[in-house]
């Protein structure tokens, strides 16, 4: 079984991706600013470290011979160029500590609706979340960029709404990056759900280098 890496992993989805972790026996090293805040398992590697210091973090997941890094962390709305960095400083991380690929948790802003605009330009999106939107499609246009890299990526986008509630077991992993609405016009996955979709992606030997989105 292959070694899991994983930065963000107290917060609201990175939590519920390192719970779907455990449930399924993998060892995990978890690299956090507050490694304290961490669960406790046997299945658990607590490190320090932050993604804007890539040299300390890459250390970590080669150090420990991880094989995969999973990245669950969230812009800072205070400093959103930031997170432009992290993503460059995780692809610094994967080229330096050698992985197989690398996860990271997207936006579904730049999702597609059926007249071809993205989320993020509906009347209906929320102005509070527009410009943590499109941070996050500046960080997946990096990655759509990349070329020549020895890890592949995956880039993982919830549903228009994501929020804790039940894990059902039951979701799909769509590859045309569009927003599924249900009948009633809803576009929902819960937390546990993606989590467990993220999980699912690991072992899975047919997505490589693009952006996926998770929905029911």
């Amino acid at each position: 079984m292959q070694k899991i890496a994983i930065i963000g992993a107290t917060g609201m989805i990175g939590r519920r991706i390192l719970m779907e972790l455990f449930e399924r026996s993998y060892v995990v090293t978890a690299i956090s600013r507050n490694p304290s805040e961490l669960p406790g398992s046997t299945l658990l590697i607590a490190c320090e470290g932050n993604v804007l210091n890539e040299n300390v973090v890459a250390g970590h997941v080669l150090g420990l011979e991880n094989d995969v890094l999973i990245s669950a962390i969230n812009p800072d709305p205070d400093d959103l160029e930031s997170f432009l960095t992290a993503t460059l400083n995780l692809v610094k991380i994967a080229e330096k500590a050698g992985i197989k690929k690398l996860i990271t948790v997207g936006g579904a802003g730049s999702l597609l609706l059926p007249d071809g605009r993205m989320l993020l330009e509906s009347e209906n999106f929320p102005e509070e979340y527009k410009d943590i939107a499109m941070i996050h499609k500046r960080a997946l246009d990096i990655y759509k960029n990349l070329e020549g890299k020895k890890f592949s990526w995956i880039n993982v986008s919830p549903a228009a709404t994501i929020a804790p509630d039940e894990k059902t077991g039951k979701y799909r992993i769509m590859t045309d990056e569009k927003v599924v609405f249900d009948a009633e016009g809803k576009s929902f996955i819960s937390a546990e759900d993606f989590a467990s979709a993220v999980t699912d992606l690991i072992e899975d030997e047919t997505i490589h280098n693009q952006r996926v989105s998770v929905t029911y």
